[in-house]
């Protein structure tokens, strides 16, 4: 019987570039891929002794690249437009983006429940809590139905525990 040796350790500065690394991945793989270039561009920039590291950064760095000169510059305009984008961002997993599109058709329709509901789920999923609840209370002032939707929604998984979220979706309880 043979002694397995031991896997070497990884020194501190090298599961640092490990990290970014992974980092860079995860944003590209969600196809964030502004997010995964500023990952790779630290790694090449902060890390010259990661040599394989480096030759993967640079390899997929150019497909950011591509994707990013690719990706058209959509300004939506009209209340209509600022909603959809902002869904359609929220599907993405876009979460930080589409709350951006999500607030902007809220000054526009400040009462408007899709508007307010959307915008309490994609908080939410990007962990801004304080908006996403104010934002859920809203909507369920202007449509109580939207009481029993959140209750079901996985949008709001984060905030099941939550006093003030359960205070909305179960008023009689509290």
């Amino acid at each position: 019987m043979t002694a397995k040796k031991p896997a070497p350790a990884v020194d501190k500065r090298s599961q640092q570039a490990i990290d970014i690394f992974e980092k860079a991945m995860k944003a590209l793989s969600k196809h964030d891929y502004e997010k995964a270039r500023e990952h790779f561009d630290a790694l090449l920039s902060g890390f010259p002794e990661e040599r394989d590291l480096l030759e993967r950064a640079r390899s997929y760095k150019p497909v950011c690249d591509r994707a990013l000169d690719k990706k058209p510059a959509y300004k939506p305009k009209t209340f209509d437009e600022m909603l959809h984008h902002g869904v359609y961002l929220h599907n993405r997993g876009e979460f930080d983006e589409a709350l951006k599109f999500m607030k902007q058709a809220a000054e526009i329709h400040p009462k408007n429940e899709n508007v307010l509901y959307c915008m309490a789920a994609t908080a939410a999923r990007a962990g801004d809590s304080a908006t996403a609840l104010k934002s859920l209370r809203q909507a369920v002032s202007v449509g109580p139905a939207n009481r029993a939707q959140a209750r079901q929604d996985p949008d709001f998984d984060g905030l099941r525990e939550d006093e003030e979220f359960l205070s909305i979706v179960y008023p009689q309880a509290s």
